[in-house]
């Protein structure tokens, strides 16, 4: 699933922020290219904007060139030879300038046409917007994200007030437009395999899909009929929309609609006041050349904590395409190392929910027919029942212990084996809500026929070493918030952890904590 010897990349993704704060200039920015496009003009795409133009200076400052700017003999025209980057993620790009400033200008205004926004919290935005007022634009910048991203930022961010009107929408200067995505994919964009992308950028295409970050900390006490518990599409759909429910507008009325948060809200019971479930988003990014993909996912809950959640989605959508070699990158958050309490994770990951996630993954990549086998002398290792305490920490049940439990409930996922599936005996997936944490469990209902299969909430899993259901997958991890202690550093923790899960998990995949001007092709 990786980029083979023979086989050139099709994807490069150039890490301009990895952090999550609190230090402002290591925030996350990605920068995304195709590399049939080469380095021509608008065919660099950002995916947030924490930092830019500073970063993408520094990256620079640690470039080497082909020759100095004083060296070189002119050619008959006059002009001399360009200088070009022999190393580093910008390795071939022709630099006009001589100072890494100059050329991070050059490459913000000339190579960098569109900003996806996966979500508009201001350690994802600051940079973009601050980069607006860089002089000598000649060409629109387009901020692409879904529509309710793209509303809060036109009603939040450039307004006026908070940032000046740059956009061509409510007579703005026009040096910023708007391009809002489709939840799943536009029904018009595309035909076959690229169905329902937009493309963005030269060789670029993008198809969205909501994503949970949590709920929304003011807790504002909003009341409103309770929802029937049905399982169907139109339920889940009209509780997951952007949207106050109409009982919440009605109720408001009085106030501004300027002023409404454009959240959803879940209610729970007619006695309990709803809760604001903040959205983000995550991105499918294809290569329109060869097909190649990868998943950039902006902040994120794991569902098994979340009143909305959509994770099972877009791993369900991921996992044929990771199956097939298609898909072989994810850019991932994981804000918190296993001491952090479930209940202050505000909306984010750390290590033991996000490995449950990938072992979500991993039960649809399994029945796809992907994954690898390995040696038959680890065919008798498995990975441990895990119990985690609130703050993360695990002990391991004996085999004893497993052995006296209920028999495991089968999950729907092993209901059926299609071809391909893994050896009997490996059971997927998977979460097991921390003993002592205690939820409010969501009113939408996961057992309706329509969507993807769901999924086991209380059972361990269990995984036989010798299949490797994510062979081949770079799951690279974003969004890592320093600790600012004396201590280890968080990413170093993080990673620590996540290995050492990994490893019990037996997934495969291979799991790199990113640094600012770190580069990956796919």
């Amino acid at each position: 699933m990786g980029v083979s010897g023979n086989e050139k990349p099709a994807l490069q993704v150039i890490v301009l922020g990895s952090g999550g704060g609190p230090f402002e200039d290591n925030v996350t920015a990605l920068l995304v290219r195709a590399t049939a496009s080469g380095w021509k003009k608008g065919s660099v795409v950002q995916v947030d904007g924490g930092v830019g133009l500073a970063a993408i200076a520094r990256v620079l400052n640690n470039h080497k060139q082909n020759r100095p700017f004083a060296e070189g003999q002119p050619s008959r025209d006059g002009a001399r030879p360009p200088v070009t980057l022999i190393n580093g993620p910008f390795e071939g790009l022709e630099i006009p300038k001589v100072s890494p400033k100059a050329n991070a200008k050059y490459i913000y205004q000339e190579l960098i046409d569109t900003v996806l926004v996966t979500h508009p919290h201001i350690d994802h935005i600051m940079g973009a917007i601050v980069n607006t007022a860089t002089p000598g634009f000649t060409r629109q910048k387009r901020f692409a994200g879904t529509t309710e991203t793209i509303d809060l930022l036109k009603l939040h961010i450039f307004n006026s007030r908070i940032w000046p009107n740059l956009t061509d929408e409510n007579n703005g200067a026009g040096m910023i437009s708007y391009t809002r995505l489709v939840e799943g994919g536009s029904p018009a964009a595309g035909q076959g395999d690229s169905k329902g992308y937009v493309e963005v950028a030269s060789g670029l295409g993008v198809k969205a899909r909501s994503i949970s970050h949590g709920t929304c900390i003011d807790n504002q006490a909003r009341r409103g009929s309770s929802p029937s518990l049905s399982s169907s599409a139109a339920e889940r759909s009209r509780l997951a929309s952007p949207t106050p429910n109409s009982q919440n507008q009605l109720s408001n009325s009085n106030l501004s609609t300027n002023l409404e948060p454009v959240v959803p809200r879940i209610t729970v019971a007619t006695s309990l006041p709803q809760k604001c479930v903040y959205n983000s988003s995550v991105f499918f990014i294809r290569d329109s050349a060869t097909g190649k993909e990868i998943l950039v996912f902006g902040d994120v809950e794991p569902d098994s904590v979340s009143l909305s959640p959509r994770n099972r989605l877009v791993w369900s959508e991921a996992a044929p395409k990771i199956a097939s070699g298609q898909l072989t990158g994810i850019f991932i958050e994981c804000s918190y190392d296993d001491s952090r309490a479930d209940e202050l994770l505000f909306g984010h990951m750390k290590p033991s929910f996000l490995i449950q996630e990938l072992q979500v993954l991993a039960g649809y990549v399994s029945r796809s027919g992907g994954g690898s086998s390995i040696s038959d002398a680890d065919n008798n290792l498995t990975s441990p029942k895990r119990k985690r305490n609130r703050n993360g920490g695990g002990s391991s049940a004996s085999p004893e212990n497993r052995q006296s439990k209920a028999p495991r409930q089968q999950s729907p996922l092993d209901l059926e084996s299609p071809p391909g599936s893994p050896p009997t005996g490996i059971a997927y997936p998977i979460m097991k809500r921390t003993p002592g944490y205690t939820r409010r469990r969501n009113a939408i209902s996961s057992t309706s026929g329509d969507g993807p299969p769901p999924v086991n909430t209380e059972e361990p899993v269990v995984v036989r070493k010798s299949f490797r259901p994510l062979k081949g997958l770079k799951v690279v991890i974003i969004h890592v918030k320093e600790n600012l202690d004396d201590g280890p550093p968080a990413t170093d923790i993080i990673r620590g952890e996540l290995l050492k899960l990994e490893e019990e998990a037996g997934l495969g995949c291979e799991i790199i904590v990113s640094h600012p001007g770190q580069s990956f092709y796919f």
